[in-house]
């Protein structure tokens, strides 16, 4: 018998994304990838989750436009209570500045919506080695 111990981590990803849509179809492909997702459709459920997490979480999937708190103010509060965790920022309309902020904050790496689902899982792939 294996002690639950010994079975290897299964990656957690925290997906924060206000569209109920894009947020299911986000989940469903990173769980077929063997991902534990937790989602937030807002910044408050996100600081909730991150107070107090079920699980480590390994890497953030963060929407920029949220409808209660700037992606940017939450990305600078994850910067600075995680540091160590990766932030990969998947947004629509992001203006210039908003990106050149996001990428001084230190994210991992910025996509813009629509992205292709090969390179996101590349790219969370990538923020967990």
């Amino acid at each position: 018998m294996i002690s639950p111990a010994s079975e290897p981590h299964q990656p957690t990803v925290l997906l924060v994304e206000d569209d109920e849509a894009t947020r299911d179809v986000m989940t469903k492909i990173l769980v077929r990838e063997g991902y534990l997702v937790l989602t937030a459709g807002t910044g408050h459920d996100t600081l909730g989750l991150l107070q107090t997490p079920l699980s480590p979480i390994d890497v953030v999937l963060l929407d920029v436009h949220l409808p209660d708190v700037s992606g940017i103010d939450l990305c600078a509060r994850l910067r600075r209570d995680h540091p160590n965790v990766p932030v990969v920022v998947c947004s629509g309309e992001a203006e210039p500045e908003e990106v050149a902020e996001l990428v001084r904050l230190g994210v991992h790496r910025y996509f813009c919506k629509p992205l292709a689902l090969d390179e996101l899982l590349a790219t969370v792939e990538a923020a967990l080695s």
